[in-house]
């Protein structure tokens, strides 16, 4: 039988996708993943390494049979590994909500804007690659309140942070993955159906790197989802719901 397979984002959980409508998935099993370090699994302890591969091994795991077709539906960090399951996995269709590819993006022409928000990162002296402050609190502020506002982190309630902190280290090891597990775009076979939604209101490099995805994919359809920003799926899911509907 066809299942319908959801990837979650950094930080988040598989909880971020327990509202989809039931008719989305009508005729098909429905399985939300969770991501290597998030409950129920075990966490990921500090030092340990993961890479996107663990992470596309692990996801294979949970999705079982291998010649289930599979409509994949992700957003951020989760839409990336749904794009590095192709080939693996026998998916029908996707949908993915702001696919994170930093790597890829820092290998093509950008706009100013875009090179700017990426110099940001890859010429920060710690941000990346620094494993004694990478996933602490000083590392958590900048990387929650570049893809929600300044002042997002400090202003969380304090169960929220505390619940981020537990996760930091493994956060930590997913952004190095979206900078340096995929340096290129990946390539969709044309008989997938692929539909890429952004939010109004992102990145200018998350809007840059939707764009650029598509337009290597002429079967792709993009779909703004108006008045949101990168983290439409928490913020504003009936958006993310309707364009799944489209």
């Amino acid at each position: 039988m066809a299942r319908s397979v959801f990837l979650h984002s950094t930080g988040t959980g598989p909880a971020l996708w327990a509202r989809v409508p039931p008719e989305i998935t009508e005729g098909t099993d429905r399985l939300l993943v969770s991501n290597l370090g998030y409950a129920p699994n075990p966490p990921v302890p500090r030092g340990e390494v993961v890479t996107l591969s663990d992470e596309v091994d692990h996801a294979l795991a949970a999705i079982g049979d291998p010649t289930a077709p599979l409509d994949v539906r992700a957003h951020s960090y989760g839409a990336t590994i749904a794009l590095a399951l192709i080939g693996r996995a026998n998916i029908r269709s996707l949908f993915l909500v702001e696919p994170v590819l930093f790597g890829a993006l820092a290998r093509v022409p950008v706009e100013p804007a875009v090179q700017a928000e990426l110099a940001s990162f890859l010429t920060d002296p710690w941000f990346l690659d620094d494993a004694e402050r990478g996933g602490t609190e000083e590392w958590l502020s900048l990387f929650v309140d570049y893809w929600n506002r300044p002042g997002a982190f400090a202003g969380m309630p304090e169960p929220l942070r505390a619940a981020q902190r537990a996760l930091g280290w493994k956060m930590f090891q997913e952004v190095r993955a979206c900078f340096y597990g995929m340096d290129a775009f990946p390539v969709v076979p044309p008989e997938i159906p692929l539909t890429l939604a952004l939010g109004e209101r992102t990145t200018a490099s998350s809007k840059a790197m939707t764009r650029a995805l598509a337009e290597i994919h002429p079967q792709a359809r993009v779909i703004v989802l108006p008045g949101t920003g990168h983290m439409a799926p928490l913020t504003h899911p009936e958006r993310v719901f309707a364009a799944m509907r489209a």
